[in-house]
């Protein structure tokens, strides 16, 4: 199974190697809005769970949605830090 969700992080994106650490963490994966190995040109990524065999439905939403909720997080710390 893969789920995804759309969100734009413009600022989180400019971190790379932050974006890419929250996403191993939480076992998600980073795309542009047009699918595998696409760039975002608008700060929108496609974020989906990297896993897709071998745990329960439950499991890879959980992970998935886990790690939205972290790079929103750190998205929201980015911004207070520029005010």
């Amino acid at each position: 199974m893969r789920g995804s969700v759309h969100i734009c992080l413009p600022n989180l994106s400019k971190d790379k190697e932050r974006f890419e650490g929250i996403a191993k963490k939480y076992n998600v994966q980073i795309r542009g809005i047009h699918g595998e190995h696409s760039e975002s040109n608008d700060g929108v990524f496609d974020i989906s769970n990297r896993q897709r065999l071998g745990k329960g439905e439950r499991s890879l939403v959980q992970d998935m949605y886990e790690g939205v909720k972290a790079m929103i997080a750190a998205e929201k710390e980015i911004l207070a830090t520029k005010k």
